[in-house]
C-alpha cells in the first residue's frame, strides 16, 4: 500500500488534506475536510467542512455534515448562503452553510449513516449503521437508531488507559511491530506495555 492517498477517478475532492495511506470511494464527494492517515471513506458518501483523525473507516452511503437551511428566515433557500444564485453582496452568505464536525481517531461508522454539522464524535466510537447523529458521542461510544447510547465498548478504566495512549500516534514501525497487541482485547497490562515499548524508545 502507498502512502499517497488513493482517490477514486469517480470521486470529487475539493480544498480538503488527505494524510498518507487514505484513501476516498467511487462517487464520494469530499470537501473542504480533512482525513487522517491510514483512515478512508468508502462508496457513494458525502463529507462536508469535516476533520477526521487517523486509523477511522467510513463505510458507504454516509452523509456527514449536511448543509444547514435555517427555517428562522423568510427563507430556508440555498441562495442566502450559495454564491451561485447571484444574490450575495461580496459574496458574502447571511449564515454559514456547514457547521463544525469533527469525527475522531478509530472510529467506525456503518453504512447509511447521517451525520449532523457541528457534532464531535469521540475517539474509538462506533456509529451503527442507519444511524442518526445530532449530539455529540463520548470517546468509545456505540451508538445507534436516532442518537442511541447503547453502551461503551470498554470498561471506563480501559477507556481512560486507551484514551492516555493514543495508540494512533504511536510510530509506524510500533505499530507494525506490536499488531497483534491491536487484535486482542485491550487491558490495562498490555496497554501499559505498549506504554513502555514507546518510554524505551523515546529514550
Amino acid at each position: 500500500m502507498t502512502e499517497t492517498p488513493v482517490i477514486s477517478p469517480s470521486a470529487t475532492v475539493i480544498n480538503s488534506r488527505l494524510g498518507k495511506y487514505c484513501s476516498v470511494g467511487d462517487n464520494t464527494r469530499f470537501c473542504y475536510s480533512e482525513l487522517g492517515d491510514f483512515s478512508y471513506v468508502s462508496v457513494n458518501s458525502n463529507v462536508f467542512s469535516t476533520r477526521i483523525g487517523k486509523f477511522s473507516s467510513i463505510s458507504w452511503n454516509v452523509s456527514i455534515n449536511p448543509a444547514v437551511h435555517d427555517y428562522h428566515r423568510f427563507t430556508q433557500h440555498p441562495m442566502l448562503f450559495a454564491s451561485k444564485y447571484g444574490m450575495l453582496s461580496d459574496n458574502r452568505p447571511y449564515y454559514k452553510q456547514y457547521g463544525e464536525t469533527v469525527i475522531g481517531n478509530d472510529v467506525w461508522i456503518g453504512c447509511n449513516v447521517l451525520i449532523m454539522g457541528g457534532v464531535a464524535i469521540g475517539d474509538g466510537a462506533v456509529i451503527g449503521a442507519g444511524a442518526r447523529i445530532s449530539h455529540d458521542v463520548p470517546p468509545y461510544a456505540i451508538v445507534i437508531g436516532n442518537n442511541n447510547h447503547l453502551k461503551n465498548r470498554f470498561s471506563d478504566d480501559i477507556i481512560e488507559e486507551l484514551l492516555a495512549l493514543k495508540w494512533w500516534n504511536l510510530p509506524i514501525e510500533i505499530i507494525r511491530q506490536k499488531i497483534s497487541f491491536l487484535a486482542e482485547h485491550p487491558t490495562v497490562e498490555n496497554i501499559r506495555e505498549l506504554k513502555n515499548i514507546l518510554a524505551q524508545k523515546e529514550e
